[in-house]
């Protein structure tokens, strides 16, 4: 069991979650149709459909389209969750960095993208299961 050692940073939720979806149309239409979510922003160019869901935001990724191979998994049926992301509150980035790394956590990726709160900081990393994390920091740039 890990110690318990208080993060440098308050979690304040899911800003996200990316699906893969073999077609957008019939996915559209149960999230938007039946379930009330808006459409957020279309992203084309990574075959992907934001969609709000109150205070989050459903990314759907079309693993059909072209534009969409980026996010096929490796293995047919292999997965349809890219990443899970958890917004956390004010924090100081070298010290979320110094904590993750005491931990032996690795990020993998990084860099300034759109959220369900606006743009931030995401830092990608993979829990022991392989499954991918992003803490994304809260918005330097509203929605």
């Amino acid at each position: 069991m890990a110690r318990s050692v208080q993060p440098p940073f308050a979690l304040e939720g899911i800003d996200h979650v990316l699906l893969l979806v073999g077609g957008t149309h019939a996915a559209l239409r149960l999230y938007v149709e039946v379930l009330g979510c808006s459409i957020e922003r279309d992203l084309p160019e990574f075959a992907m459909v934001q969609l709000r869901a109150g205070n989050s935001l459903i990314d759907l990724v079309d693993v059909n389209a072209s534009a969409g191979q980026w996010a096929r998994p490796k293995i047919t049926g292999g997965r349809n969750l890219d990443h899970l992301c958890i917004a956390v509150g004010n924090c100081d980035e070298q010290s979320v960095r110094s904590h993750l790394a005491a931990h032996g956590v690795e990020v993998i990726e990084e860099g300034i993208h759109k959220g369900a709160r606006g743009a931030s900081l995401s830092l990608y990393f993979k829990d022991p299961s392989g499954n991918t994390i992003e803490l994304k920091g809260p918005p330097t740039v509203p929605v």
